[in-house]
């Protein structure tokens, strides 16, 4: 039987939209993503002095702006692959971790992409061992860190106990910008977010599959062949600066269609095979069998 498809969480739908449609489709939600992250980012900033409800709100606002850069990775998938990776990066948008996971790339410099998959491949576990001996099995940091700012549960820890945790949320001296709010507000400054301007960026970011090998570099050329374009065709708008361009080097990460954004479940008992191994090596002893 076929479901329903009215109402929201209709994202997938893109997917089987024809590669013009797709195009002007993103192009006109964008700018409402983009209010909807500034909206929720700068509520949080009306209630500073309340520091989880703030953090909620802060953490709200950086995954609205996550879902840009989801839609931003398909406009930059090359036309050879798009129809083999759309409806995986469309899964994402709706996915908690895959966005917090676009979020927090904004922040890495790896070498090349091999780099960045090793480094996805590292946050994306469910669970891992924390402790200077890896004494410790927690959850995933990015998961427990966004469920613990929402709401009040109880938690289960290694050794079998049972505690109840109250949602708080972190209280630093410094407040900054979501680096994906702060990436989005640049590409729509310079034009990225016009239906003329989303060609422009499709259109530069095909000549370039971004494979295990592929250099940040490339990235770096992309972006700039891209601001070329965008400026040539009179598409920069007059909000643009040199910062949004130096936010663009800086934070806008290579493409991560080709990666695995999914949890990638752990089990316990290979957690604890873990912990044994480590603990031999730190006395010395290592396993020659």
């Amino acid at each position: 039987m076929a479901k329903t498809d009215i109402g929201l969480r209709q994202a997938h739908r893109i997917a089987n939209m024809p590669a013009d449609k797709r195009k002007a489709f993103i192009a006109e939600g964008l700018p409402i993503l983009l209010e909807s992250a500034r909206g929720l980012y700068a509520a949080s900033q009306k209630v500073s002095d309340m520091p989880r409800e703030s953090s909620v709100l802060k953490g709200h606002a950086e995954e609205e702006a996550a879902k840009i850069l989801i839609l931003m990775d398909i406009v930059r998938c090359p036309k050879k692959r798009i129809a083999g990776r759309i409806g995986t990066l469309m899964s994402w948008y709706y996915d908690h971790l895959s966005r917090l996971l676009y979020a927090e790339a904004c922040q890495w410099r790896p070498v090349d992409l091999k780099e960045l998959r090793k480094i996805i491949d590292q946050r994306r576990v469910t669970h891992y061992l924390e402790g200077g001996m890896g004494e410790f099995i927690a959850p995933n940091d990015l998961i427990y860190q966004r469920e613990t700012r929402l709401y009040a549960d109880i938690e289960g820890l290694d050794d079998g106990t049972l505690q109840w945790i109250a949602p708080g949320g972190y209280t630093s001296i410094f407040d900054f910008k979501p680096s994906a709010l702060i990436v989005a507000e640049a590409l729509s400054a310079v034009g990225a977010f016009s239906l003329n301007g989303i060609n422009a960026v499709s259109e530069v970011w095909d000549d370039v599959d971004f494979q295990d090998d592929t250099k940040s570099h490339e990235s770096d050329r992309l972006i700039q062949a891209m601001l070329e374009r965008l400026i040539e065709e009179k598409l920069v708008t007059e909000a643009a600066s040199d910062d949004h361009v130096g936010q663009l080097y800086d934070r806008w990460q290579m493409p991560l269609y080709a990666l695995d954004m999914k949890s990638k479940v752990v089990e316990r008992s290979a957690l604890e095979e873990e912990q044994e191994r480590m603990l031999w090596a730190e006395i010395g002893v290592t396993n020659e069998y």
